[in-house]
């Protein structure tokens, strides 16, 4: 085998295991975004839930607009977070 070879090999394999593990850190980083925006809405929806049992709604006012809220801050959060993948992307 000639020295060339060799070198392209041990490149190729570096570049396999770097890949690798670009892969498994972005399914980390996905994984992440997905349990923080179960996390805030279950929250939300939970804490509403109990403010209406507190305050004594029948209706379940409190449960859905604050659920609702939580909603939307989790997905300007979700978009934030994307956005910062994004730039740090493209610096790359």
């Amino acid at each position: 085998m000639s020295p060339h070879k060799t070198d392209q090999n041990a490149h190729d394999a570096e570049k396999s295991r770097k890949t690798a593990r670009s892969g498994l850190q972005q399914y980390g980083v996905y994984s992440a975004i997905v349990f923080q925006m179960l996390a805030t809405m279950g929250l939300g929806f939970w804490g509403g839930n109990k403010l209406n049992d507190y305050f004594g709604y029948e209706s379940n006012l409190l449960t859905v607009a604050i659920g609702f809220v939580a909603m939307g801050l989790a997905f300007y959060n979700l978009l934030k977070q994307l956005n910062n993948i994004q730039k740090n992307e493209n610096k790359r």
